[in-house]
């Protein structure tokens, strides 16, 4: 299990990088994770590295550890890192913040020595890694997902396209070992006036009440009366875009994928969700029953 421990953001009131989003507040029942091979991951914002100082990357990795120590304790009841045999990093870097996340993770690495140290590898680092660079790590997750830019109205899908994956697959091997990881999320992009307002976040048969919306095209809907969900307010000819996995297309990616990285290690689906499990359970079997 991949499990998120906390986010590191930049504070522009302490002018530092800060946790936040910490898991249970350091406070989890082990039993939950009895018997589970666990590998911590924490998300560090690019905001952070763009506006903190070279020099600090080292002071954050051991910040980074002791808060990952602290978290892990809630879990295996211990602070020692000995339960775990990886540690991952997640980040949207950019190339104007590639040197600065970079030695970030080598004093990572070199704070946790002999344990194995991953980071997530969105599409365009990977296909553009001239460019972007090669994280100083032992092995990259290839993120098969988050492919199109929501705030545009004319995107189809912006969590998974099997057209938009297959434009980033141009026949040169990233320098580095990979894992595998798919989707089994989504959310609905919600649009007034073809401008982008927020992300809605609820299940796929959010859409299925015929007394609010109108089906437009197949994967978009237009309440035809003002409406309340949860916490929003939705207009009339207010569109949501609904943005979840097409169950053939996500096998398809996943065979095409597959071939072009045979020698990956690991493959996994984020995130752990029963209802999208449920939903996605056959392409998930068959995965798994010829791997």
């Amino acid at each position: 299990m991949y499990i998120h421990y906390f986010d590191v953001d930049w504070s522009e009131t302490l002018q530092m990088a800060i946790p936040k989003a910490v898991l249970g507040n350091y406070r989890y029942g082990g039993e939950d994770f009895s018997g589970m091979a666990i590998t911590p991951v924490v998300f560090i914002t690019n905001r952070t590295f763009d506006m903190m100082n070279e020099n600090d990357c080292a002071a954050l990795a051991g910040k980074i550890t002791a808060k990952i120590k602290q978290v892990n304790a809630g879990i295996h009841r211990s602070d020692s890192l000995q339960s775990v045999s990886e540690l991952q990093i997640d980040c949207d870097w950019t190339a104007s913040t590639k040197q600065k996340y970079f030695t970030f993770l080598r004093a990572f690495k070199k704070a946790n020595p002999g344990i194995t140290l991953s980071a997530t590898i969105r599409l365009y680092p990977y296909k553009y890694f001239e460019k972007m660079g090669v994280p100083p790590v032992d092995r990259g997750i290839l993120m098969c997902y988050n492919l199109g830019k929501i705030a545009t109205a004319a995107t189809q899908n912006a969590v998974f396209d099997l057209q938009e994956l297959q434009q980033y697959l141009n026949g040169k091997k990233y320098p580095l070992p990979l894992d595998l990881v798919f989707p089994l999320f989504g959310w609905y992009a919600w649009f007034r006036d073809n401008q982008f307002k927020n992300i809605v976040y609820n299940d796929r048969y959010l859409i299925t009440d015929s007394s609010i919306f109108n089906r437009e095209q197949e994967n978009r809907y237009r309440f035809y009366r003002d409406t309340v969900i949860g916490d929003n307010y939705f207009r009339e000819g207010d569109v949501l875009r609904m943005e979840f996995p097409d169950t053939r297309e996500l096998a398809t990616a996943i065979d095409l994928m597959t071939r072009k990285i045979p020698d990956y290690h690991r493959f996994a689906f984020y995130y752990w969700n029963f209802p999208s499990i449920t939903t996605y359970e056959s392409v998930i079997q068959e995965t798994f029953d010829h791997r």
